[in-house]
C-alpha cells in the first residue's frame, strides 16, 4: 500500500512539474521591492499563464508626524463675554497628527496584449482601519478651555449671557476636551475600511521573462469608503455623527475626511529568483 502511494505521489509530482513547465504555470518565482504612495512594498509573484501573474506582499508606511493648529468654535463676541465670567478663551490650540497605516495586498495582473508588458490589475489591500491619529500637543493649552466649559455648565452669569461650551474644530466636527491633571485633552482617530479593493493599470512584469531584473510601474486606486472620525474620551472611543458637525476648519484633516479613494502609485524593481 505504502509503495503504491509513493508511486502515485511521484507520478503526480512529475505530471505537475511537466504541466507547469509546458504551460508556464508557477514555473518561476519573482521578488519585488518598490516604493510609492503606499510606502515601501515587498512582493512575491508567480505566473499563472502567459497572460496572468499573481502577486502578494506587504506595504510598510514609514511613520511621520505633522503639526498644525485647530480653531475653537467661539465667536469674538462670546470671547469678550467669557472675560466677564473670568475666562480668556484662546483662538486655537496646537495639535499633532501621525499616520498608523500599513497593509498587506493581493493582486492579479492581466496582460491583454501578447508581447506587451501593459497590464490591468485587480486585487485588494488589507490593513488597519485607523489611518490618522490627532491629539493636542500640550494639555496645559486646554486648561482654560476646560475651566470655561465647566463655568458655562454651572455659572448662572454665564448662562444668563447665553454662553455655550466650546470645542476644537476638526474638519467638519467638534471635539469636546476632557479634563486631565495637566489641563485638558482632545484626541481623534480617522478610520477607513480594513478591506480595500484595488483597480489599476501599469507596465512591467512582476516576474521578468527576458531578463533577471526589470522595473514595474503601477497606477491605481484603493476604494476605502468614507473616512469616519472617532473621538477618544474618558469612556473610550465614540463615532462622531452629523450631530457633532459644526466645525469649519482642519486643513488636511478636513480634506482627508472627505476622500473615499486613495491613489496608489508604485515603482518596483523585480527580480526572477528562478
Amino acid at each position: 500500500m505504502k509503495k503504491t502511494i509513493l508511486t502515485l505521489s511521484i507520478l503526480l509530482l512529475s505530471f505537475s512539474s511537466t504541466y507547469a513547465q509546458e504551460n508556464k504555470v508557477f514555473n518561476h518565482i519573482g521578488l519585488g521591492l518598490g516604493v510609492g504612495t503606499t510606502g515601501i512594498t515587498l512582493d512575491l509573484a508567480a505566473p499563472i499563464t502567459k497572460y496572468l501573474d499573481i502577486r502578494a506582499g506587504m506595504d510598510i508606511m514609514p511613520s511621520f508626524k505633522y503639526g498644525t493648529s485647530l480653531d475653537l468654535n467661539i465667536s469674538e463676541n462670546d470671547r469678550e463675554k467669557a472675560k466677564q465670567v473670568g475666562h480668556t478663551v484662546p483662538n486655537s490650540i496646537d495639535v499633532e497628527g501621525d499616520n498608523t497605516s500599513g497593509s498587506f495586498h493581493f493582486m492579479l495582473d492581466l496582460f491583454p496584449f501578447k508581447g506587451s508588458s501593459f497590464h490591468i490589475t485587480a486585487g485588494a489591500y488589507i490593513g488597519k482601519d485607523k489611518i490618522i491619529n490627532v491629539y493636542n500637543k500640550y494639555d496645559k493649552d486646554l486648561a482654560e478651555v476646560v475651566a470655561y466649559n465647566n463655568a458655562v455648565a454651572s455659572n448662572p452669569l454665564a448662562q444668563t449671557l447665553g454662553l455655550k461650551q466650546v470645542g476644537v474644530q476638526l474638519g467638519d466636527y467638534l471635539l469636546s476636551p476632557y479634563q486631565t491633571p495637566e489641563g485638558g485633552h482632545v484626541e481623534a482617530n480617522i478610520k477607513v475600511t480594513k478591506f480595500r479593493p484595488y483597480f489599476g493599470i501599469g507596465f512591467g512584469r512582476a516576474v521578468p521573462q527576458k531578463h533577471r531584473f526589470a522595473l514595474q510601474f503601477d497606477l491605481g486606486t484603493q476604494l476605502w469608503g468614507t473616512p469616519k472620525v472617532y473621538m477618544i474620551g474618558l469612556n473610550g472611543e465614540k463615532e462622531l455623527t452629523v450631530k457633532d458637525a459644526d466645525g469649519n476648519d482642519g486643513g488636511v484633516i478636513k480634506t482627508l475626511s472627505k476622500i473615499t479613494i486613495y491613489p496608489c502609485m508604485t515603482l518596483r524593481l523585480n527580480g526572477r529568483i528562478f
